[in-house]
């Protein structure tokens, strides 16, 4: 009996200890609207540095209204991260595929030339400096993701090439669907700051509380800001 009654009470201290973040039972979702914000990423024109003509991937990946991110950062509490699997960047027609990319920090990101012609992966971000050096077709190559924040990245033989990492220290991010709509699902109660992110127009950030396993609907409107 004693056995028991210790069992159960070390049931009961377990349950009790269970932190917030595993009590995830909330959701939000809702639709991104750009308003005046590009969908698509312009494409250079003329020759690269190695007389090749420059080029630029139709691939979905490769527009702005597939490169939408929205991030969730918890005010009250610090969440268990998870590093982030299958964290690929390609490099094909001259594009970084995908345009941004959305990590928890820690994580490694793949680099692979999917060209048939020589590309470089360099980064000149503060305190995330790299380069991965010129890599022949088919070659892929793996760098860890030590810094959070905005990443840039480029090529050094093919200047007009660019593309963002965005590193998390929250695992709750999603890209928008090509609709426009997001659905972030299994979030604990709590404050946070919500983040969205495009290619080409200021962040936006706003406040919520999420609490008693409710569907929060939020929408968004990007706005580019007009030029002085």
């Amino acid at each position: 009996m004693k056995q028991l009654l210790l069992f159960c009470s070390l049931l009961f201290l377990s349950a009790i200890s269970i932190s917030s973040d595993e009590i995830a039972q909330n959701e939000i979702r809702g639709k991104i609207i750009l308003s005046n914000c590009p969908k698509s990423i312009s494409a250079g024109d003329g020759y690269n540095k190695d007389g090749t003509e420059i080029m630029h991937s139709k691939d979905p990946m490769a527009q702005a209204d597939m490169n939408v991110i929205i991030s969730l950062h918890p005010l009250d509490f610090k969440p268990k991260l998870k590093l982030t699997k299958d964290a690929y960047i390609s490099q094909s027609e001259q594009t970084f595929i995908p345009n941004i990319l959305p990590v928890v920090v820690g994580s490694k990101v793949h680099f692979l030339n999917e060209d048939e012609f020589f590309h470089n992966v360099q980064s000149y971000t503060r305190k995330s400096r790299f380069s991965i050096g010129r890599r022949a077709p088919g070659i892929s190559y793996s760098v860890k993701i030590k810094k959070k924040g905005v990443i840039d990245l480029t090529c050094d033989i093919h200047a007009h090439m660019n593309a963002r990492i965005l590193s998390f220290d929250t695992p709750y991010f999603s890209r928008i669907n090509r609709d426009g709509t997001y659905t972030l699902k299994d979030l604990p109660d709590g404050n946070y700051r919500v983040e969205l992110y495009h290619p080409d127009c200021d962040k936006i950030t706003q406040e919520v509380t999420i609490t008693g396993s409710k569907i929060v609907e939020l929408d968004f409107n990007f706005n580019k800001p007009a030029k002085p």
